[in-house]
């Protein structure tokens, strides 16, 4: 009876110090766990937000490529007004298509020939001059600000300083139709094969003053007097 009182508090002592060292191990395997990361799965494998972000540093986008495509010029130049022109030269008839032009300074537009270049000369004046020859050209001159007898009077004088200028008839000037007020002169040089030609005419509110210079080898007078009658108010 003696042996037996005396084994079991010797076992409940036995029995705690076994739960107490359990429980000790447990606690430390719980600290261990909590030290250690939890996510070591996700930072082996990225995540789908990860991996978007490093396929967009690798992958450029082609945004800057297509901003810096050179775009097709939207100019429409079908909206260029166009006129079929008939004129002579050198006895030959020719028929090309003339473009719309503006004068830079002046008031006036214009059916202009391909050939041609029209480009200011000074304040006031335009020079329509041939691709060809630039020594043959037709100067223009809106001069409405003056009446159209002080014009007249002011390019005979003109004339006459040229040389012995003849009177242009109606038939020289018929490439100008229904224009009323206009009048024309030329002095032929002869020797040289040129020859300067002066016309003043009235058209759309405009008063206009030509002086063209043409020579034989071109004969581009015809063309240029078809593109002049074409001048009309901007």
């Amino acid at each position: 009876m003696q042996k037996k009182l005396i084994s079991l508090p010797a076992l409940l002592l036995t029995a705690i110090l076994v739960v107490g060292c359990n429980t000790s191990d447990k606690t430390e395997d719980s600290d261990v766990q909590k030290n250690e990361p939890s996510n070591t799965e996700q930072q082996q494998k990225p995540s789908a937000e990860d991996k978007t972000v490093n396929d967009s540093e690798e992958t450029p986008t082609n945004e800057t490529d297509k901003d810096t495509t050179d775009k097709p010029d939207t100019t429409d130049s079908a909206n260029t007004p166009k006129q079929e022109v008939n004129y002579v030269q050198k006895g030959k008839e020719k028929t090309e298509t003339a473009s719309e032009s503006k004068s830079a300074d002046q008031g006036y537009k214009m059916q202009q020939l391909p050939g041609f270049k029209l480009s200011q000369e000074e304040p006031g004046k335009d020079m329509l001059i041939s691709n060809e020859n630039a020594e043959v050209f037709m100067r223009i001159e809106d001069v409405s600000q003056s009446s159209y007898d002080e014009v007249k009077t002011s390019m005979q004088d003109y004339m006459n300083a040229v040389g012995e200028p003849s009177t242009l008839s109606s038939e020289d000037l018929a490439a100008f139709k229904g224009i009323k007020n206009i009048e024309g002169y030329v002095v032929n040089f002869v020797d040289d094969k040129e020859k300067v030609i002066g016309v003043v005419f009235e058209k759309d509110g405009l008063i206009i003053k030509l002086t063209i210079h043409d020579n034989e080898e071109l004969d581009l007078t015809d063309a240029m007097f078809k593109m002049a009658a074409t001048i009309s108010k901007k």
